[in-house]
């Protein structure tokens, strides 16, 4: 979808001729990484970072912030269009595909920290008015953003309130500096110039000092009334209750001064954000508004240029915010609703309908705003605009309104695809009780999204691990109506899976609870049935059949479903199926050794898809498959091509990403710091019950422990690995990870001499079965695969029972070399003598 930029947002605001300058406050040298101006609405936050900038040479992203904002993808679209738009270099559409793809956020910002650090010249960003965006995921986004910018770039932000953001780390690391109420007060001296440059004679400038507190609002709007007979009967507090304090004073002393035709004027176009003669002369039925809109900017009165060469303007926020109370105060309903049904038509005529839908709803005009929305629902939907509709349904059903059902099972659809299961279930049960009250689900035009909304509850059901009986009863109802009624849904493909490598992570994987065979097969029988058949669903359904098959280690019948999935992913054009199932397959040509296939196989992959997230993900699978292969320097290159910030610092904070990282690092012999990272994704993945994750991090974490030396801990970490595998059948978790099978055999060895009742929590039978399931060569040879090709040698030798001078003499080493690879052999066999190698490998022979 196109985007409709308004540059009311995006161009900073000129300050005025009148404005005094304010020396002591004026940008520092050296400016901190991020700068903080916080204070009370009409403290001249906006006037103070506009004078800084106009001067400058240096180029300066500026974006106003308003409610709407508050949706992540419209947020970092605007910040990205407006940083692009001042250094005219196209970064917006290089980084356009990470939204089409509905990419992470993490890859997103990767990305665009990227674009910034290539730029030569120091660059400004500034986000005016971020008090208005309450969204978390924006907050958790921007500290991100923050916390790794270029040493290039600085961000100033201007707030009302405290802001939900790691100040207090950012003022330790010494990045923060911070203006604030006490800053930005007027002195006297700064009082006297401004109304001596307004033209205005005081007697007691210090009268006005102490009512206005030194706020500048009071300050101009005191100036702009040039009356200071009622400057005593002022009661308000400044301080506590700005905003009424400004309504009040600009209705009775500023507003009620001017001609009823400007009054009008200014009151009926207070509704739109960016001021154009053309949308100005519709609104007030005037042919003049580009002479009026001059003639307010001359007066100075609360109006901002943003344009210098085209009479395009904006009213100040407070002002704006007081011409809309005298607007309800003026006119009747009925008036109200025609201006803001105009206005609303005026920007809907122009394409921006985003704009038009938040005015209609801001206007009350529910029923247009619904029929917006659900004429450009798709649009939304495909463009990633979710979190918006989401809050426009909300503001719908606030106010009584009955919210079309084809939106309402939009929201569904999106509640269930990102994890929000509870949320889509109310959704769901809404619908179904609604249906009650208006049988709604028996219209012949309905009859699409009824199928749409019975597939999206087995999907809701079966994700949060529900009956499965029950989901094959809807399924099989459904079957049983015939094909559905066609949609304008039916060639766009819903995401279940937006960034996951594996779909044993999403919900349609139910979050790696395998299925058992039982289950799964009647499931895939339904999938491959009627209707269902030609749905995106069933190519998914394949291939947590596939990651299934390959877990249970069924290599053969995976490499036969995958090739089915890929099918589907392709024809469907959904990288979210076709990616983890060329991942799946490199993963099966790595487990058989054939890494020349799997590297071509990844390499071949890339040239499927260009969005960036995925390509990473590749990248990732060929770091993974290259360390199988023993080559660690390669490995490295691999993954750290797979972040968009050629450093380890810019890590995307992926499971699969970090997981991979902690094996190179264990290969590396930094067993501390791996078994730092795997305690942080296990910790990730409890909380998100994960289980396929939760037992790889844990067969890792064992892993690690034992190479720290801590025996105990690791068969405890070990035990706890098979608790949650066990129940679901894992098996090439395990088995992929050669080095914990000596520790599983040593977990044998202890339940079969100990009488441990915490063991008995495992079944004997399972462990058995993974040992039995690893191939023959993993007893002796996959301890030998951790060792370089010289330390094999070494060991060879030391286990026929040669002296260290022998083995000196026969590989042409010095003995002291020889001790030197005798104490690495030690520390990756885990043992702490010549004897105890000797009897492990003797242990692993037998």
């Amino acid at each position: 979808m196109q985007t409709l930029w308004l540059h009311s947002k995006t161009t900073a605001p000129s300050p005025s001729l009148m404005v005094i300058e304010r020396a002591r406050l004026k940008q520092p040298r050296h400016s901190s990484k991020i700068t903080i101006v916080r204070a009370p609405a009409g403290y001249g936050k906006t006037t103070l970072l506009s004078q800084w900038f106009s001067q400058l040479e240096e180029p300066v992203a500026w974006l106003s912030i308003d409610t709407i904002d508050n949706d992540p993808i419209r947020f970092w679209k605007y910040l990205i269009h407006t940083l692009s738009n001042a250094l005219a270099n196209g970064m917006d559409s290089r980084l356009l595909s990470l939204f089409n793809e509905q990419s992470p956020f993490e890859l997103l910002i990767d990305s665009f920290l990227n674009e910034i650090g290539s730029i030569q010249s120091t660059i400004h960003i500034v986000m005016d008015d971020y008090h208005l965006i309450e969204n978390p995921e924006i907050h958790e986004t921007l500290t991100r953003f923050i916390d790794y910018l270029p040493s290039n770039a600085r961000v100033y932000m201007t707030s009302r309130t405290e802001l939900p953001l790691p100040i207090v780390k950012w003022r330790v690391k010494s990045w923060l500096t911070e203006i604030g109420v006490e800053q930005l007060r007027f002195t006297y001296d700064e009082l006297e110039d401004f109304y001596t440059k307004q033209g205005f004679s005081y007697e007691s400038l210090q009268h006005v000092l102490n009512k206005t507190e030194g706020w500048a609002a009071g300050i101009q709007l005191a100036g702009l009334s040039g009356n200071t007979s009622r400057m005593s009967e002022w009661e308000v507090d400044l301080l506590a209750s700005a905003q009424p304090f400004i309504t009040q004073f600009l209705l009775q002393e500023i507003l009620i001064s001017l001609s009823l035709a400007t009054q009008d004027f200014l009151i009926r176009t207070s509704i739109v954000d960016q001021l154009e003669p053309v949308i100005c002369d519709a609104l007030t039925a005037r042919t003049d508004s580009e002479h009026v809109l001059l003639e307010l900017e001359k007066s100075g009165l609360f109006i901002v240029r943003l344009h210098t060469s085209e009479p395009v303007f904006r009213y100040h926020h407070l002002f704006a915010d007081a011409l809309q109370i005298e607007l309800k105060n003026r006119y009747s309903q009925k008036q109200i609703l025609l201006i803001y049904q105009k206005a609303s038509n005026l920007l809907y005529d122009t394409g921006d309908f985003t704009s038009a839908i938040e005015l209609a709803l801001l206007g009350q005009l529910y029923e247009q705003a619904d029929e917006w929305m659900t004429v450009h629902l798709v649009e939304l939907f495909t463009s990633g605009q979710t979190t918006t509709c989401m809050r426009w349904v909300q503001q719908l059903k606030k106010n009584q309104y009955p919210v079309n059902v084809e939106t309402l099972i939009m929201n569904v659809i999106t509640l269930a695809t990102t994890h929000e299961l509870e949320k889509a279930t109310q959704l769901i049960t809404e619908l179904e009780q609604r249906h009650e009250l208006d049988q709604w689900m028996d219209h012949l035009d309905n009859q699409g999204m009824v199928s749409i909304l019975e597939s999206m509850k087995a999907f809701v059901l079966f994700a949060n691990g529900g009956d499965l009986g029950q989901v094959i009863e809807i399924m099989l109802k459904q079957l049983s109506k015939g094909p559905a009624r066609s949609t304008r849904w039916d060639d766009i493909p819903m995401q279940y899976n937006r960034f996951e490598p594996t779909l044993l992570r999403t919900n349609i994987g139910v979050r790696g609870k395998l299925l058992l065979k039982e289950t799964a097969v009647p499931l895939k029988l339904l999938f491959s049935e009627g209707e269902f058949e030609k749905q995106n669903m069933t190519g998914f359904g394949i291939g947590v059949s596939a990651e299934n098959l390959y877990e249970g280690n069924h290599i053969d019948a995976a490499l036969r479903e995958l090739e089915s999935a890929l099918q589907y992913g392709h024809h469907f054009k959904d990288p979210g199926l076709f990616i983890p199932m060329y991942i799946l397959k490199g993963r099966i040509y790595a487990a058989k050794k054939q890494f020349v296939e799997a590297h071509a196989l990844l390499d071949y992959a890339m040239e499927t898809t260009d969005n960036l997230h995925w390509i990473g993900s590749l990248h990732t699978m060929k770091a993974h498959c290259f360390l199988q292969e023993g080559h660690i320097v390669q490995a490295e290159q691999q993954l750290y091509k797979s972040t968009s910030l050629n450093n380890p610092k810019a890590e995307s904070g992926q499971e699969f990403w970090l997981l991979v990282q902690a094996r190179i690092l264990l290969a590396k012999e930094q067993s501390k710091e791996a078994l730092q990272i795997v305690i942080r994704v296990k910790e990730k993945a409890l909380q998100e019950r994960q289980i396929s994750t939760i037992v790889e991090a844990t067969v890792l974490e064992a892993i690690c422990q034992m190479k720290v030396s801590h025996e105990e801990v690791a068969l405890t970490t070990l035990h706890e690995a098979l608790e949650q595998g066990a129940p679901y059948g894992y098996i090439r978790t395990f088995l992929d990870e050669v080095a914990i099978i000596p520790l599983l055999k040593k977990h044998i060895k202890i339940r079969k001499n100990r009488t441990s009742s915490h063991c008995y929590s495992v079944p004997l039978a399972y462990v058995e079965q993974l040992i039995e399931a690893s191939p023959e060569d993993t007893q002796l040879d996959t301890v030998m695969d951790t060792l370089t090709p010289r330390e094999q040698d070494v060991l060879r030798l030391l286990t026929s029972g040669v002296s260290n001078n022998d083995i000196a003499n026969q590989l042409s080493l010095s003995t002291g070399t020889v001790r030197i690879y005798l104490s690495r052999i030690y520390s990756k066999l885990d043992v702490n003598s010549r004897m105890q190698a000797v009897l492990l490998v003797k242990d692993l022979e037998n």
